[in-house]
């Protein structure tokens, strides 16, 4: 082989592995670089021991959601007294006619008449349920009346009636014990 076809076989090697090697990168253009950031994760929280959790307080959650008794101790504007005396209006003494009808109310006689034992003046009628209820379940006759006062309606819980008033007076003490409240023996009225 000549030196002249020589060269020109070394020359075309040359210029292919020129080709091969840096024609794809030329082709490509320029090429992009993306570098990820590096993120670093924090260690985890320390975790706290498992402990039985206390138990639901069921019975300070009823008491809280129970209304409060309140008992109004004021006089009914349609009370009595129990015992009236006689009134005698003076008659002008020329009103013969008046003087003659003036008429006594008959004296209640306390031995003849019920006895009863009220317990308070109620102003929610929740209350008054409340109390009748537990009253019925201690094994006690009760009943209530609505009144009315200067402050508004309320009603009235009595325990009987009954004709002994002994038997009422001795029935207090229990009374206060499953109602918490102090009761007084007064006359039964029938309305």
């Amino acid at each position: 082989m000549t030196s002249a076809l020589q060269n020109r076989l070394v020359g075309t090697v040359i210029i292919v592995a020129l080709a091969v090697i840096f024609l794809p990168d030329f082709l490509d253009g320029k090429k992009e670089k993306t570098e990820e950031a590096f993120v670093s994760v924090p260690a985890a929280p320390a975790k706290k021991p498992i402990v039985n959790p206390e138990p639901f307080p069921a019975e300070r959650v009823a008491n809280a959601a129970q209304r409060p008794v309140e008992v109004v101790d004021e006089p009914a504007l349609d009370d009595t007294p129990a015992r009236r005396e006689p009134v005698e209006a003076p008659a002008p003494e020329t009103d013969e006619l008046a003087s003659q009808t003036i008429v006594d109310e008959p004296a209640v006689d306390a031995e003849d008449a019920g006895w009863v034992v009220q317990l308070g003046s109620f102003r929610h009628q929740k209350n008054v349920r409340q109390l009748l209820s537990k009253l019925e379940t201690a094994g006690y006759r009760a009943f209530s009346r609505p009144i009315q006062t200067r402050s508004g309606p309320l009603t009235k819980v009595f325990v009987g009636p009954d004709l002994d008033r002994a038997k009422l007076q001795a029935a207090l003490p229990h009374l206060k014990e499953v109602t918490g409240l102090k009761g007084k023996v007064t006359t039964f009225k029938v309305e």
